[in-house]
């Protein structure tokens, strides 16, 4: 993928996806994005690492990985965490960071990176009042939730397609963007992107690989 276009995450978790994960890589990538996979520990047994990473050239992220091993990220524009179980959901929303997927998403939102979360689970568990007041802590962060509470269980996961439209950001077309050095902690405001801050790219380290005590770059979620 061009790296002109934007940047997503996208977060899955241990649930069914009648469309298949590598549908939806490649419906986001059909719509300009640069498509990076992170998956929680029980999303791992739902989706095919070779075939993601085939898609995407780079490998699904589950682990932190140890400082000077692995390759960075490139920072994010969005996050799509699609499909989001129950237990992530509500993980999420309380900030009980236990897993890296869980980790970055808490990270990505307090940085101000637009995140759309797609929840999928029982109606059983979606009756329980803690999975609404998630949501509805989520929603009260900035956080676009699509769920549909009334839906049949089986129709509760939108179509691809009404999943790529709702994302909030569009990538960028053009290579010629004016990039901006600061010191803050990167922000949509006064970016196009959060790609467009020099600062963003010294988080794309930050995120897998915690810094130094020592080192002056931004803090970030550590194992």
């Amino acid at each position: 993928m061009d790296d002109d276009g934007g940047v997503l995450y996208l977060v899955v978790s241990g649930a069914p996806a009648p469309e298949g994960i590598a549908a939806l890589v490649a419906a986001c990538q059909a719509a300009g994005w640069r498509v990076v996979v992170f998956s929680t520990p029980a999303g791992s047994r739902f989706i095919d690492p070779a075939e993601l990473e085939k898609l995407t050239g780079e490998p699904v992220r589950s682990e932190y990985r140890m400082p000077g091993t692995g390759c960075p990220v490139p920072a994010a524009d969005v996050v799509l965490a699609c499909p989001l179980t129950f237990n992530s959901v509500n993980k999420f929303a309380h900030g009980h960071a236990d897993n890296f997927a869980v980790g970055l998403l808490c990270e990505m939102a307090g940085y101000g990176v637009p995140v759309v979360v797609v929840p999928h689970c029982k109606p059983q568990l979606a009756s329980h009042p803690a999975f609404g007041t998630s949501l509805e802590t989520l929603r009260g962060m900035g956080i676009r939730v699509l769920f549909d509470p009334d839906a049949q269980y089986e129709r509760r996961l939108p179509p691809w397609s009404e999943v790529v439209d709702a994302l909030p950001v569009r990538p960028r077309t053009s290579a010629n963007e004016t990039r901006t050095e600061t010191g803050a902690a990167p922000s949509l405001k006064g970016f196009k992107s959060v790609r467009d801050s020099l600062s963003a790219t010294v988080l794309a380290w930050a995120l897998i690989s915690p810094p130094a005590a020592s080192s002056k770059i931004i803090p970030s979620i550590s194992p």
